[in-house]
């Protein structure tokens, strides 16, 4: 594994390590500025998706060669990708704590698919109630909606839900709580959720913990516990785009019997034992919720960036990452315009992880991110994230929210992510900041449209050239001949010495 290292300090202690990371394809790479120059880019947009690491994406290239599809197939190829691909779940599984007898592990494509997976594989019963957060994402709030009544427990001023009132809410005399489902981290704010207190309070009145683990298991350490400990998490969701991992996989990881009691999610072949044309017979978990030939490069791309993460150390990732968001922290702070959306206290950082969201005063937020585009190079993200309900509470606002919509509101529409990866340093926080403290001045070189539509701001005069860059060829694939001019080239010495054989035939036989 290719790693690079770097000085990574402690914002509390005079004390230096060295952190090491793996090389992240893309991380670098010169993009170009409004003035002409190009710089080396500084990506944190890393809560939508991460650059992929390079030994994942050399190990796709020298695995590509063997791709076949699996189980059944009586081929060497078949039986390799098979191998590797039931390795690479019990690697998925072991990475949060699994017990392989009584949890399985399904692939999926992301997050968003695993959640309504879940949704339509647990047994809901008329009048059954959802406990949520209004922390959540779309995805984990969204897919839950159709099947009991949801409801959203508040937040402090710290990210954070008070747990008495959860105890309070799960009371079954207000209607069976079924599920509990709760974001590990939120994808604006950062807060972690304490998941396993949350959970032993579900177990207790008997309801099934969901955790949605996207922002939560790129960054720290998570296990699910055994199943005989009251704290165990039932189902745990995420997404391999987030974690540094080239392809759209993801998993859900929970209770074999939970699948094996539900008639599958989706139907086709690989999820029966038995058809006939009046009867079918499911097969038994994970077969069952697989429908179709899955993403088999895509969970061996997962399994592959699971071992770069624990070759790094969870540990060290966190402590490498709690150090850059306490420096990001401390830097906005300082300065007046900018407005952290959440927490924004650089000592308590163990309670979130680096997704910092923010506003500045008298610059609407797009313009923000635009400018930090095109003039630093700075990748970022602007808007609601897809948590509208807990961005109208973070803005303070009743205004219902339209994506994609222009408004006069400023920044009363959304606000700016700067998210932290694990490529990320601390020349990269202080890029950002002077950046920001710039603009919260409103120094910036180019002149800003909006667009009607989209609500964009665009640089006058000015747009990313891709030219160049890799694109879909109209040149052919293949330069070979063709096989009829080919054919048409010997064709009269084919027909001479065909004629000669049968006047030799001819002559043998009659003359």
């Amino acid at each position: 594994m290719q790693l690079i290292k770097r000085q990574s300090k402690v914002a509390t202690q005079s004390k230096t390590k060295m952190f090491e990371c793996p090389e992240v394809l893309g991380a670098k790479h010169s993009v170009p500025l409004l003035d002409g120059r190009y710089v080396p880019q500084i990506f944190l947009d890393n809560a939508a998706s991460t650059k992929p690491f390079k030994v994942v994406s050399d190990f796709l290239q020298e695995i590509q060669p063997y791709y076949s599809n699996i189980h059944r197939g009586t081929g060497f190829d078949s039986h390799f990708c098979t191998e590797r691909y039931e390795e690479a779940r019990r690697i998925v599984g072991e990475f949060v704590g699994w017990d392989s007898d009584r949890d399985v592990v399904i692939p999926v494509r992301n997050t968003t698919e695993g959640m309504n997976l879940l949704a339509n594989t647990i047994n809901f019963e008329a009048g059954d109630r959802v406990l949520t957060t209004i922390l959540e994402h779309h995805s984990s709030d969204l897919p839950w909606r159709s099947k009991a009544k949801v409801e959203h427990l508040p937040i402090n001023s710290e990210g954070q839900i008070d747990l008495a009132e959860l105890e309070r809410r799960l009371d079954p005399t207000q209607g069976r709580v079924r599920v509990v489902t709760m974001t590990g981290a939120s994808n604006i704010t950062g807060s972690v959720l304490p998941i396993h207190e949350i959970a032993a309070l579900a177990h207790k009145y008997g309801a099934l913990m969901v955790v949605d683990g996207a922002q939560l298991l790129p960054h720290r350490k998570l296990k699910m516990r055994h199943h005989s400990d009251p704290s165990h998490i039932d189902f745990v969701v995420f997404s391999g785009h987030k974690m540094n991992c080239p392809t759209g996989v993801g998993a859900v990881v929970g209770r074999r019997d939970i699948f094996a009691a539900a008639a599958p999610y989706q139907t086709g072949g690989g999820t029966i034992s038995t058809v006939t044309v009046n009867s079918v017979t499911w097969a038994a978990p994970p077969d069952r919720n697989e429908a179709g030939t899955p993403n088999i490069l895509g969970l061996l791309a997962l399994a592959r960036t699971i071992q770069v993460l624990e070759a790094v150390g969870m540990d060290a990732i966190d402590n490498h990452e709690r150090e850059l968001t306490a420096l990001l922290l401390e830097k906005l702070n300082r300065i007046p315009q900018v407005k952290v959306l959440g927490s924004s206290d650089p000592e308590a950082v163990d309670k979130r992880v680096g997704a910092v969201s923010f506003t500045v005063a008298g610059v609407p937020h797009g313009l923000v991110a635009a400018v930090l585009s095109c003039e630093w190079g700075i990748a970022v993200r602007n808007g609601t994230f897809c948590a509208q309900p807990l961005m109208k509470h973070l803005l303070k606002t009743d205004q219902d929210f339209v994506c994609g919509s222009k408004s006069d509101d400023g920044n009363a529409d959304g606000a700016v992510r700067a998210s932290l990866g694990i490529h990320n340093t601390e020349k990269d926080i202080e890029t950002l900041v002077e950046a920001v403290a710039n603009i919260a001045q409103k120094q910036w070189k180019g002149e800003y449209d909006q667009d009607a539509d989209s609500g964009e701001y665009l640089p006058r005069g000015f747009r990313f050239d891709f030219s160049g860059l890799p694109g879909f060829s109209t040149e052919p694939v293949v330069n070979s001949p063709i096989p009829t001019l080919h054919y048409q080239q010997h064709l009269p010495l084919v027909t001479v010495a065909g004629i000669g054989a049968l006047l030799t035939t001819l002559w043998a036989c009659f003359g």
